[in-house]
């Protein structure tokens, strides 16, 4: 008897030519369950320029309004605590407490190594300690801080104050005036246009206006006089000097509105406080005028203990001579 001998390439060959019933009875199928989802990837799906356009468009509005307003938020309450720490280091009214915080910062920059030089400005001190060596980082948010240091807003406010100003970065490019005169000037323009606080009518000689004016806006710098009457000195025609009044306006009412959030904010935080006060108050004079049990209750409570266990041992023992009448019987 000879030995057929069959190579492994030669039947996996023989399989995939021969075998072709499975392929001819039945069609490829996916069965998918009820529950199943079934996604397409847009990435792969063929699209216009436009309508790739348009959905970056969409997926920028989206991390705008979530992810990115979420960051925007965790970065603000990261700088308010920095900036609570520079008023603490700075104006405590324990001194103790004051010198305990520069105490720390400097042992937490010998630990880190850091560098500063000898002008450097407490605030990016502790700005640095807290958001590390990146330079254009630490000077953004120094500046940032700084700005609102210069405003005297309180720390609860910097978060707010930040948003009010176009952000860290708008901040830092505007230096001391984080919005340009002339954004400020656009924000209350139309504001200002519709105010009337009377007419003023110069005398030609003085101020030789002509047709070329109409509708424009100047300036008129005025001196207030003893008797309520305002004593006009100039009149300058320039838009920079007008847009110059105009975000000066904006930055007053700014203020006005910070200051008007604060007293809110403050008046509220003093009348949760009066509640609280309120409550404890209610509770001690309640507490301390309960009914003490007098000395009489006091007695006639042991009277009756004492009587339950005398009850008790006559009981006790009534049982005790019950059984042994029963044993002598």
């Amino acid at each position: 008897m000879s030995n057929l001998v069959i190579s492994p390439l030669a039947a996996a060959t023989t399989v995939v030519k021969n075998d072709t019933s499975a392929v001819s009875k039945t069609k490829p199928s996916i069965k998918v369950g009820a529950n199943a989802k079934v996604t397409v990837d847009k990435k792969s799906v063929a699209t216009t320029p436009l309508q790739r356009l348009q959905r970056m468009e969409t997926a920028t509005r989206n991390w705008e309004a979530t992810e990115l307003a979420a960051s925007n938020k965790r970065l603000y309450s990261i700088l308010t605590d920095a900036y609570g720490y520079y008023q603490t280091l700075k104006g405590d009214p324990i001194k103790e407490t004051r010198a305990q915080h520069a105490t720390d910062l400097e042992q937490f920059i010998s630990q880190r190594k850091y560098v500063f030089a000898p002008t450097s400005h407490d605030m990016t001190r502790v700005v640095k300690c807290v958001f590390g060596a990146d330079r254009r980082r630490v000077s953004a948010y120094s500046i940032a801080l700084r700005e609102a240091l210069r405003q005297n807003v309180a720390a609860k406010d910097l978060a707010e104050f930040i948003e009010q100003n176009g952000g860290v970065e708008q901040i830092r490019l505007g230096g001391t005036k984080p919005l340009s005169a002339k954004v400020r000037a656009g924000k209350v323009k139309d504001e200002v246009l519709g105010a009337e606080l009377g007419t003023i009518k110069f005398d030609a000689r003085f101020v030789p206006a002509d047709a070329d004016w109409a509708d424009k806006q100047v300036v008129i710098v005025a001196t207030y006089l003893p008797t309520g009457e305002f004593q006009a000195n100039a009149v300058i025609r320039h838009d920079s000097a007008v847009n110059a009044a105009l975000a000066a306006y904006y930055s007053k009412q700014q203020a006005a509105v910070r200051a008007a959030a604060k007293e809110e904010r403050e008046a509220e935080e003093q009348r949760v406080a009066d509640l609280k006060k309120a409550a404890a108050k209610a509770k001690s004079a309640v507490a301390k005028n309960a009914r003490q049990p007098s000395k009489e209750d006091k007695q006639k409570a042991k009277v009756a203990k004492e009587q339950a266990v005398a009850e008790k041992l006559a009981a006790n023992a009534a049982s005790l001579a019950s059984l042994l009448v029963e044993e002598q019987s």
